[in-house]
């Protein structure tokens, strides 16, 4: 996005804030550069919404996250069932990094420097992995998708995921569209029953 005085003050903050850690990293990210970056008159207008760095990379890293969902949502909901949406998550997932790669390089950051009472806070209101778990609940109650635990897919899966925004923003030059299908057919026969060897699996109390 391009940040300009007509977006709003909040949007210009954590647009400059995803701008600047992508380029400067954490420690490089500080107000001084946010207010020239955001086009501020004072670094007055970030702490009147922040009261400190780490409220303020906490509230980029939730931004970052929302332009995500927001990106990825469509292309979920097109599909109908559980199979065609796990595919969508993954292969738009992958999109999203390859049109907004500073993104991704901003979130690396943030986890590698927040501290770990917010990061912990973050995982438990980890909105992917519950949305993840509720589909597979529902694949599996409509007979579409195998037994297994719900919450271990789910965390697997958004495992795969961060491990692989990780690698792409420290500029391993890996092919994104090529990854997210090799992530589509792995789980997608991680999740599938097989008839013909019988082993459906089993779903944990």
């Amino acid at each position: 996005m391009q940040i300009t005085p007509q977006v709003d003050r909040k949007t210009r903050i954590l647009e400059a804030v995803v701008e600047l850690l992508a380029e400067h990293g954490y420690a490089g990210a500080t107000f001084a550069r946010i207010v020239e970056t955001a086009r501020l008159s004072s670094t007055r207008l970030i702490t009147y919404h922040y009261d400190t760095k780490q409220d303020l990379v906490a509230a980029a890293l939730r931004h970052i996250g929302e332009r995500a969902q927001q990106f990825m949502v469509p292309a979920i909901e097109a599909e109908t069932s559980a199979r065609g949406k796990l595919a969508a998550y993954l292969r738009s997932n992958f999109r999203f990094l390859g049109e907004r790669p500073a993104y991704a390089r901003a979130a690396v950051e943030i986890a590698r420097n927040l501290p770990r009472e917010t990061a912990d806070a973050d995982l438990r209101e980890d909105v992917p992995v519950v949305l993840l778990a509720q589909l597979f609940v529902s694949g599996q109650e409509s007979g579409e998708l195998r037994r297994f635990d719900p919450v271990v897919m789910a965390v697997t899966v958004r495992a795969a995921v961060d491990a692989a925004v990780e690698r792409f923003a420290t500029g391993d030059g890996m092919d994104l569209a090529a990854y997210a299908e090799e992530l589509c057919a792995l789980f997608d026969r991680a999740i599938t029953m097989d008839p013909a060897s019988g082993d459906l699996g089993e779903v944990r109390s």
